[in-house]
């Protein structure tokens, strides 16, 4: 695996060094506006050339980190006997690496919007290997008595979601460059939520989020949810930073609340990865009872209602591949394997 990350890179060091050279020859004026032009290219067809040089009949992309987990591959070679013929792809170009077929199958996240902008399907998981991620607003318990006006409020958005309008979402970001606040407006139009603030705000909520899309649409959505229908004003921490930064700042007072996911609270914060997380990760009510319980007990902090959608991890195929090959779920991509792969 180490040889096959470093011979690449080596081989890729080389050309760029001569499309430099080339470079080289040019006046300053083109050179500044070439470069970044030449290194993007390169290193994405270098990337796709690389991928495709090595001649399976059906290979897997997956992320670096989902190749160690129990819950990536390891976990599904023991879950369903899923033996692939793999390749380890930074998670920025895995998506890239399946639309330009230099791949069959990639790990993913359920929700990327990505799933619509490639036309990806994402296969079955039909013995409910991956954990439950459902989502929520987690929130201190005295911020809901000071304002008790927001539970009946936020709780407008609970069940409002699905995976695909997650996507959608996503998509309108990620793929068509909306704004996160623009994305937000159109789905709270959609529920007849959207509502212009008018007149003075009398208070400060602070609404937290981590590094990724969904994060940034949710809390720009709780924004104008609550300056339309309230006369808080909110601000928007946006970026913060992973689960652990997150937390803290909700649990210090930092900030009044922010999305997070059952699997997540149960993995990272109460830190229940034995006995417990295996016996209660197939059940996604299960799960959001019991973070939701202890963290009112160990924090005095509450789970809101799911919002409705759970973003957890995926294997994702091209749409017209999996149906030309009649593979639906994770189960029937080991069959398709086995049949025409018999010797992995």
């Amino acid at each position: 695996m180490i040889l096959a990350g470093a011979i690449p890179a080596a081989l890729l060091a080389i050309l760029l060094d001569f499309l430099l050279a080339r470079l080289q020859r040019l006046n300053i004026r083109k050179l500044r506006l070439a470069v970044p032009a030449f290194l993007l290219s390169a290193t994405a067809g270098a990337t796709v050339l690389l991928l495709s040089s090595f001649g399976s009949a059906f290979l897997a992309g997956f992320a670096p980190e989902f190749m160690g987990m129990s819950e990536g591959y390891p976990g599904l070679q023991k879950t369903y006997g899923l033996r692939l013929d793999t390749r380890v792809i930074q998670s920025g170009l895995m998506y890239d690496a399946l639309h330009h077929g230099s791949v069959d199958v990639i790990s993913g996240f359920s929700t990327d919007g990505r799933i619509r902008g490639y036309n990806l399907v994402t296969l079955q998981d039909d013995k409910r290997h991956f954990p439950a991620y459902q989502c929520g607003f987690t929130v201190r318990q005295d911020v809901l008595e000071r304002h008790p006006f927001l539970l009946p409020l936020l709780q407008k958005l609970s069940g409002a979601f699905t995976d695909e309008s997650m996507i959608d979402l996503n998509y309108r970001v990620d793929v068509l460059k909306q704004s996160p606040s623009a994305a937000a407006r159109y789905f709270l139009d959609s529920l007849g939520l959207s509502k212009t603030p008018t007149g003075p705000r009398t208070n400060t909520l602070r609404v937290g989020s981590k590094i990724f899309t969904e994060q940034y649409i949710l809390a720009e959505m709780v924004k104008q949810l609550l300056e339309g229908h309230t006369t808080l004003a909110v601000e928007i921490k946006a970026g913060m930073g992973g689960t652990q930064l997150c937390f803290e700042a909700l649990r210090t007072g930092a900030i009044d609340l922010y999305p997070e996911y059952s699997g997540t609270g149960l993995e990272v914060i109460l830190q229940k990865k034995g006995i417990l997380r295996d016996s209660l990760h197939n059940d996604q009510r299960q799960v959001y009872a019991y973070v939701d319980r202890e963290y009112r007990r160990r924090f005095g902090i509450g789970w809101l209602p799911p919002l409705g959608f759970n973003n957890t991890y995926a294997l994702l195929m091209r749409q017209p591949q999996a149906r030309r090959y009649n593979i639906r779920s994770i189960s029937d991509l080991k069959r398709y394997v086995v049949e025409k792969s018999p010797a992995l």
